[in-house]
């Protein structure tokens, strides 16, 4: 009975400082993650904290972060700083509010620019972002809800062991060319080089169309803003919901026609004034970047100038916008040739921008258990594959994703039941952007160049999937 005893209490003391233990251990660690996208949480924070006088508060995921140019916005208001406080709708929006909202101070105009998405338009929160984002400085306890702080606490242990990976085996991830924390300038802006043109094939992410369902913006956000507008008013502060750009190549007619609708209910629903309309924030495909929502260098200057009027008129100042608009650049999209081309006799194949979009599996491709998606097709270039292609497969078992291949479907794996590896060949994970419905449907890893790996788990698109990504050496062995 007493070794029973015993027992017993040895296994509550483990159960009860194994946390604690944890803690020490992922704390007395370097940090990990204080060079990448997500890191730029900390300066963007310091400036707002710091940035006395009337200013000029945006607020928002990436959108804000790649949509504005703060200095051409202060040539406009020259009684204003401007900051930036976008950063990424994978962290979550209403946590931009929370942590925003103990800095705000009488004469400031808040701009809530969200995009136009479901993700964004709701209260969802990513709690391990949120250790990444502030590893090696303060996680600011205080700003966040119960709810937040309880999700911090349990994505603990994933977060501590993932930084524990990088520390001891994979390295530091120091970001891309442009998803990095130097990617952005002093005012929180999105400010590096790359970002002259559309990069994406067809002009527009087939992964990510815009919708104006008026159900799709959450009724805990709209209370939550409500709460925050409530709070601006008490501080003397004025808020604004605005709409952030959006590539009209990813709106469809019938979307299209339910905007006014949707702008309206969402009035009726906020206590605060919105800034502009959908139409203020639509603009041709050829402003945008890399995703639908991010505009390239030119095109964050013509949004600036928009952004500049529409406060103008908002504060009944008739004068003119001097910012010089520049001439909208031609696609950058650089379709890639090279590739294993050995199961080109594998697919199906349609038409698709200048190359050819995979549509299926021909009946050789249904019977392999591995297979490569070319590179080229009747001598041009295969651009991607269609979400439908391997429906309903039941053999396939590994599946080589080739360079040419810069967008992945949601739920192209979904029903995949015996897939077991997903290889992606490509060492830059920025030149293939996937949507949140990746992996839905299947069990299988992603393996990525063992060079890349810390990249990948720690990349704007990819970094969602980083508990089912693993380097290729580690799946060769």
């Amino acid at each position: 009975m007493r070794l029973k005893v015993i027992r017993l209490v040895v296994c509550l003391l483990i159960v009860l400082t194994a946390p604690l233990t944890l803690l020490g251990f992922a704390s007395g660690l370097p940090a990990q993650y204080d060079r990448t996208y997500l890191a730029a949480l900390n300066d963007k924070l310091d400036r707002l904290q710091t940035v006395d006088g009337k200013r000029i508060v945006l607020i928002g995921g990436s959108g804000a972060a790649f949509d504005v140019r703060s200095d051409l916005l202060e040539t406009e208001f020259s009684d204003y700083s401007v900051i930036n406080f976008g950063l990424y709708a994978g962290l979550g929006t209403s946590v931009m509010l929370d942590l925003a909202e103990p800095y705000l101070h009488a004469g400031d105009i808040v701009v809530f620019l969200p995009e136009q998405s479901a993700q964004t338009l709701s209260t969802y929160f990513n709690a391990e972002a949120l250790w990444q984002a502030t590893d090696g400085a303060s996680v600011p306890w205080s700003s966040l809800s119960s709810e937040q702080r309880s999700a911090m606490l349990g994505a603990f242990p994933a977060f501590a062991g993932s930084k524990a990976r990088l520390c001891f085996f994979d390295g530091k991830p120091s970001g891309d060319a442009i998803y990095a924390r130097r990617s952005f300038n002093g005012y929180g802006d999105m400010a590096c080089a790359g970002r002259s043109q559309n990069t994406m094939p067809g002009g527009f992410d087939t992964n990510m169309p815009i919708s104006f369902d008026p159900a799709s913006v959450e009724d805990a956000l709209i209370d939550r803003l409500n709460a925050f507008a409530k709070i601006c008013a008490q501080k003397g502060a004025t808020l604004y919901f605005s709409f952030c750009p959006m590539n009209a190549a990813a709106i469809s007619d019938e979307e299209l026609a339910r905007a006014d609708a949707f702008m309206d209910a969402l009035a009726a629903r906020l206590d605060c004034s919105l800034l502009g309309t959908p139409d203020d924030a639509i603009y041709d495909a050829g402003w945008f970047f890399d995703t639908n929502f991010h505009l390239n260098e030119a095109g964050q200057i013509v949004y600036t100038a928009r952004l500049a009027a529409l406060l103008k008129d908002a504060a009944g100042d008739a004068s003119p916008v001097s910012i010089a608009l520049p001439a909208m650049p031609q696609s950058g999209f650089a379709p890639i040739y090279d590739g294993d081309d050995s199961d080109v006799d594998c697919f199906l194949y349609e038409p698709f921008a200048d190359g050819w979009a995979i549509t299926g599996l021909s009946e050789t491709g249904k019977a392999r258990e591995a297979l490569t998606i070319p590179a080229q097709y009747d001598g041009l270039p295969v651009r991607g594959f269609a979400a439908a292609t391997f429906a309903g497969t039941g053999t396939l078992r590994t599946l080589t994703i080739s360079r040419n291949v810069t967008s992945i479907p949601d739920d192209a794996f979904s029903g995949c039941t015996v897939l077991e590896r997903i290889f992606l060949t490509n060492p830059t994970p920025r030149a293939c952007s996937v949507g949140q419905h990746l992996l839905d449907g299947t069990a299988a890893t992603l393996v990525v160049p063992a060079s890349a790996y810390s990249a990948y788990a720690t990349d704007y698109f990819w970094s969602p999937y980083a508990a089912r990504i693993e380097p290729a050496d580690a799946q060769s062995e």
